[in-house]
């Protein structure tokens, strides 16, 4: 459940850690706000586009 729900969140919570950085920026790309990010915002914002890149898999949430 918590995995779904977590995929379902995705898109929201990126918009959301986007946010922080695009209110930094005159000219708002992504490039640009990638370089104002730290090592692990980077990681976080990494996660996160993977989580809307890869399809869900289905055996995942019963795999453990």
């Amino acid at each position: 459940m918590e995995y779904k729900r977590t995929l379902e969140e995705a898109p929201e919570a990126l918009q959301r850690f986007l946010a922080l950085f695009m209110e930094q920026l005159t000219r708002k790309t992504l490039g640009n706000a990638v370089e104002l990010m730290t090592e692990d915002e980077r990681a976080e914002l990494e996660r996160l586009l993977g989580l809307m890149i890869e399809p869900p898999r289905s055996f995942a949430p019963y795999s453990f």
